[in-house]
């Protein structure tokens, strides 16, 4: 059993143990589960596991951009394709120039074109930060012992536990290139390449800069140190970080070239957000409310891009009264604290922060969260291998740090108390609010006083060690009790969907699959979540949908209208040519959801009728409403758990006719809308509706809304334009499908042209007079086009798509996206690779020879 004792074997072994039930298939965390909403049966937005949450992840971006995007980045790959585009997003955009996509972060991602993918990237990528973390601090030199602990915790730490999106691809980099750094002090630069190409190609710009931070402050308190070596350390530092950029070169051209054309959002301007108050007490007690989204904490949860707990900064903070290494703790701490006084929003310290270049357009207080995690972690091995080396903290001195790290523990409590008292009535699954805060404020008292009795009882290094490491882990484990089984996809509507967008033609959604699932699943639709975005497409939604649009996600459900209908919805019944214009042919939406309300629901209060067999009759006055040529109505009702029985039935009258429909309150849906088609068009000059309980044992509810003593109910009218715009296709568990009726073909020319697509990319034509070819392509600099492998000019049409001039006669037509100097990107690549392959080569050679 010798290889129990092998810390390498620990490392790698740890993470497939703990990943074990979902790397088997016995449970999922998979974010389609939740984020794409294209599977059958799904349960409700955090649930279905053994606690409530996600199983790992935060932020939806896990699957829409790592997971979704990621894969189409893996198939280009495995095709031979060199992910410079994507043509599945709005009317196609950059791909590699997005960033996030990580189209160059190879070999990892491709990972994400087998079966649970997502799982065993982030799994090696753990792997790799914990043997990273483990050679880094034995180069300081750190005892082994030391630097295995601080392994374990940063392979496990916050971040990794609460963020596996984008966020936390670079971090397994940050220790590699911290290797690096101490690797230069002795000449050998190469390890320090690898940890900043990485950082560079790994897929969240925000996250790898402030990491690359940490690493910049470490060389420079290393510059100071070097003594008489200081020109040769600042050689090796200079060129390490030359042959990152000559090997990072395709990614860092893709980025640059985009932004130009480029709309960033929110990261064109100074993004000084403060955490919100509620969330610092959930840096120290990651569960004190709850799990993920436990009661609906939305801003706290997606302000938080990890956690601390409390052994670490407590350790860490007793680390600094040893003078061994002083330089290298402090600078860890102040840097530690430095971007805690930024997430508060400190003054002077954002000030400061806010002066280093590009630190201010990142969204700090959630990106940072990683670095600060690092810090702690890093100065706890300090700690142990001081308790190692027999350095020991006065005991005055650890009294202390308990006392102030009591004091902060007392006030972030204290700023979390309204959220407490908001959450203490609520409760959904096995553990109540109340239990979550108990139970957080007891373990931590008790890990508290557990580690004070082993530092004031002068316990061995291994008993303080694996102690931190087992109270990190329960905090890591806790979230992965929320995974959940696996569901199937809707095949049948998604196949269906396919038809529905042949010929190279797009979906609109307005929810049903979110953004960049169309990505994952190969079937362009307009709807995008990314940033940056290109400009002149963005330009062209805002002209055609309204300025309140979000440029980053354009989902087509948010934000909705005053009276909480989905965004594009009114465009889609009332201006279908603007999505037919775009080749849009197909149209997803939720269940019966094509309906509006008749009256403006802004300032009414929710209230509910109950008719009973006792009194079943309600009639409402609707002179004031809306009219609507609309002959389907869908109504919100509540049947006590399906305990409503009977049949409802409803007239819009007018003094002249009636429009009635009724409803078998046994098929109606608690809570939800119930749709009813009436037998005619609701009367142009409708006055009252009446509803009518009959044959009835039990109530059923109209849920309505109400201002002063008035209440109407909540209903949709679908208006008639649905039919006459619109073709319904087919229902499934992800929704409703349309057809759009007069969409624009992807490829478009005169009635003197035979077409003849090939792929999005290539066509012939046959024309009996010069003519012009529409590709309805977003028109972007790269793109190229030859006719008989001859370069022909493209034209931009409409400010949006591209147009070539085709002439008389057969033509074979092809488009090429590539950015301006790709090539020589690709040159600098492979002359990075090649200066350190001899880099290494010579090293080892240098070894060998020392040997001999």
């Amino acid at each position: 059993m010798k290889f129990l004792k092998n810390y390498y074997f620990i490392i790698i072994i740890l993470p497939i143990v703990i990943y074990f039930p979902e790397l088997i298939g016995l449970t999922s965390s998979d974010p389609m589960m939740t984020s794409s909403t294209v599977i059958v049966n799904p349960p409700p937005f955090t649930h279905g596991g053994l606690l409530p949450g996600n199983p790992g992840w935060i932020d939806g971006c896990a699957g829409v951009f790592v997971e979704a995007l990621g894969r189409l980045v893996t198939l280009d790959w495995l095709h031979g394709i060199i992910p410079w585009w994507n043509p599945y997003s709005g009317v196609g955009m950059p791909f590699a120039g997005e960033y996030q996509p990580a189209a160059f972060f190879l070999p990892f991602v491709l990972f994400l074109a087998l079966p649970n993918g997502l799982l065993m990237m982030k799994c090696t990528l753990q792997i790799i930060a914990g043997l990273s973390t483990y050679a880094f601090l034995k180069k300081i030199p750190l005892a082994p012992k030391a630097a295995f602990i601080g392994a374990l915790l940063y392979m496990f730490n916050g971040t990794y536990a609460w963020a596996s999106d984008g966020p936390s691809e670079p971090l397994a980099f940050l220790p590699l290139a911290l290797y690096g750094v101490e690797c230069a002090r002795e000449g050998r630069w190469g390890w320090l390449t690898i940890g900043l190409s990485y950082l560079m190609l790994s897929g969240f710009p925000e996250t790898a800069y402030l990491l690359g931070l940490l690493v910049l402050g470490w060389a420079v308190v290393r510059f100071f140190q070097s003594g008489k070596d200081r020109l040769k350390y600042t050689t090796n530092i200079i060129l390490a970080g030359l042959v990152a950029a000559l090997i990072a070169a395709p990614q860092l051209l893709a980025f640059m070239s985009y932004l130009p054309y480029a709309d960033v959002g929110s990261h064109a301007s100074v993004n000084d957000t403060p955490l919100p108050t509620e969330a610092w007490s959930m840096l120290f007690f990651p569960y004190i409310n709850g799990p993920f989204f436990y009661g609906n904490q939305f801003n706290s949860w997606y302000a938080l891009g990890g956690y601390l707990g409390v052994i670490n900064p407590l350790i860490a903070l007793i680390s600094l009264s040893i003078r061994k290494y002083t330089s290298l703790r402090w600078f860890l701490f102040l840097f530690a604290i430095s971007i805690i006084g930024k997430q508060a929003n400190l003054p002077i310290i954002t000030w400061v922060i806010d002066h280093i270049p590009e630190a201010a357009h990142t969204v700090f207080y959630r990106l940072s969260e990683p670095v600060v995690e690092a810090c702690f972690i890093f100065l706890v091995s300090f700690a142990i291998d001081d308790l190692i080396q027999k350095r020991l903290s006065p005991r005055k001195y650890i009294y202390l740090c308990f006392s102030l790290v009591s004091v902060i523990l007392g006030w972030v409590i204290f700023l979390d108390l309204p959220m407490i008292k908001k959450l203490h009535s609520f409760s959904y699954g096995p553990i109540t609010s109340h239990q979550y805060f108990i139970a957080s404020v007891i373990m931590t008292s008790f890990e508290m006083l557990l580690l004070l009795f082993l530092y004031l009882k002068k316990s061995s290094p291994q008993k303080i060690g694996i102690f931190a490491f087992l109270c990190n882990l329960i905090f890591f484990a806790f979230p992965l009790l929320s995974a959940r089984p696996e569901h199937p996809l809707d095949q049948p509507f998604l196949d269906s969907l396919r038809t529905e967008t042949k010929n190279f033609q797009r979906f609109v959604t307005l929810g049903p699959i979110e953004p960049n699932y169309g990505v994952y699943l190969g079937i362009p639709s307009i709807n995008f979540n990314a940033i940056p975005t290109p400009r002149n497409w963005i330009a062209r939604i805002k002209k055609d949908f309204g300025n309140r649009l979000d440029p980053v996600t354009f989902d087509g459900d948010f934000p909705r209208d005053e009276n909480g209908s989905p965004f594009l919805q009114k465009a889609v019944l009332f201006q279908p040519h603007l999505f037919e214009d775009l080749a849009v042919s197909a149209l997803v939406t939720a269940h019966n959801s094509l309906g509006l309300s008749p009256y403006p629901l802004k300032g009414r209060e929710l209230k509910g009728y109950a008719l009973t067999p006792d009194k079943p009759t309600l009639r409402v006055n609707i002179k004031t409403w809306n009219n609507f040529s609309a002959q389907k109505i869908m109504l919100k009702l509540g049947t006590y758990f399906h305990q409503s029985d009977g049949t409802l039935t409803l007239a819009f009258c007018s003094h002249e006719q009636c429009a009635s429909g009724k409803i078998d309150l046994k098929l109606a849906t608690d809570n939800e809308f119930t749709p009813v088609v009436l037998d005619r068009s609701i009367p142009d000059a409708a006055t009252s509706l009446t509803f009518s309980l009959i044959h009835a044992h039990s109530p059923v509810m109209i849920w309505g809304s109400s201002q002063g003593d008035e209440i109407w109910p909540i209903l949709h009218v679908e208006p008639l334009e649905v039919s006459k715009e619109l073709i319904f296709v087919k229902s499934g568990a992800i929704g409703d499908l349309y057809r759009f009726r007069h969409p624009a073909p992807y490829f478009e020319a005169d009635p003197s042209c035979l077409l003849t697509p090939i792929s999005r990319e290539e066509i012939t034509t046959s024309c009996t007079q010069p003519s012009h070819l529409i590709r309805r392509e977003l028109m972007m600099p790269g793109w190229s086009a030859t006719i008989n492998n001859r370069n022909v000019s493209i034209n931009s049409k409409d400010d949006l798509f591209e147009e070539i001039n085709i002439p008389q006669g057969k033509s074979h037509i092809k488009f090429y996206f590539k950015p301006k100097y790709a090539n020589w990107s690709f040159i600098s690549f492979f002359l990075g690779l090649l200066v350190l392959f001899f880099h290494f080569a010579r090293n080892y050679l240098r070894k060998k020879r020392s040997i001999l």
